[in-house]
């Protein structure tokens, strides 16, 4: 796969060392992580590619949105297990280390994974995860490869992205591993618009044309093939459920309301290229679409639902039975 679930960053403006090699896939970059304080709203890219500014607007509203009970359920099972390596897939600027390095017993060693250095110079991690070993490469290859020496494996805001035979051999890879699996921030497809007085069937019609293209749009060729898109949460079980393990989903959803109006505002850009894209006839209508969603987002309360799920995948037995070969 050519990107990642946060990449491409400006290389740039992340202050990237000049003796980095940014050409060369799956280069291994040693050293403390470099930072950056920038804030920004800007959504993703014409070209699906991330930034560092969208990824870090995000953060908090990712964060708060975990199911928490998973998260509690991949702790007890960290610290029963004695697990310590952990492999972020499509790790950004390192979201997921900030997440759960705090909330996780005892020696951790990280591995991040990105397609884009300049994200990658711009990871902060806590002092519970001491320096990560940062590995820049594709998840087809360099991604799939580092799971080998995982007990744990990390994605968030990835899997609706990936294709269904990547997902089927990253289960296959975590699975002869014995290692676990937490994905998290996956889209399932749900838009919903809450709090503008009494419905109107024009815009209500607008809303739901707009969701279906967009989620048309998700399944486009990300770099491996059709991508999951909103049925890559189902997928998550099915195919982690098929490779041994006892996978289980709960709802994730993002509920934003006026306090966050800059991220909604870049959402609803982004939300609309993509209509275009994918229904190039319907550009009148979300034209439309926008001037009222834009107008109403700015001057009114609201309330806007976005559906994830986050889907944690445990092998179940004693250690000797979870590192078995497959069969």
């Amino acid at each position: 796969m050519s990107r990642s679930a946060g990449e491409r960053g400006d290389r740039a403006a992340a202050g990237e060392p000049e003796h980095r090699d940014d050409e060369a896939s799956g280069r291994e970059v040693d050293g403390p992580l470099r930072g950056d304080t920038a804030v920004g709203t800007r959504a993703p890219s014409q070209d699906g590619t991330f930034g560092a500014d969208w990824l870090r607007s995000r953060e908090p509203v990712d964060h708060r949105s975990r199911a928490e009970g998973l998260t509690a359920d991949l702790v007890d099972a960290w610290g029963r297990r004695g697990w310590s390596r952990i492999v972020d897939l499509g790790s950004g600027t390192g979201s997921n280390v900030r997440y759960l390095a705090p909330r996780l017993p005892g020696s951790q060693r990280w591995t991040l994974v990105d397609h884009d250095a300049g994200l990658l110079a711009r990871a902060v991690v806590p002092p519970e995860a001491g320096t990560p070993r940062v590995v820049r490469g594709d998840l087809e290859r360099e991604g799939l490869r580092a799971i080998a020496d995982a007990d744990l494996v990390l994605g968030a805001a990835l899997l609706d992205l990936v294709s269904e035979g990547w997902l089927r051999a990253a289960a296959v890879a975590c699975r002869g591993a014995g290692a676990g699996a937490l994905f998290t921030t996956i889209y399932d497809g749900t838009i919903r618009w809450e709090g503008d007085g009494p419905a109107d069937a024009e815009r209500s019609e607008a809303d739901e044309r707009v969701r279906e293209a967009v989620n048309a749009h998700q399944v486009r060729d990300k770099g491996l093939g059709t991508a999951l898109g909103p049925g890559a949460g189902d997928a998550a079980l099915r195919l982690f459920g098929a490779a041994g393990y006892r996978a289980r989903s709960r709802p994730s959803p993002w509920v934003l309301g006026p306090a966050d109006r800059p991220l909604v505002l870049a959402l609803m850009d982004g939300w609309a290229r993509a209509a275009r894209e994918q229904e190039p006839d319907a550009a009148a209508v979300v034209d439309m679409w926008m001037e009222h969603r834009t107008r109403w987002v700015s001057n009114g309360e609201f309330r806007l639902t976005i559906g994830h799920v986050d889907v944690l995948a445990l092998l179940e037995g004693s250690p000797a039975d979870v590192v078995a070969p497959l069969p």
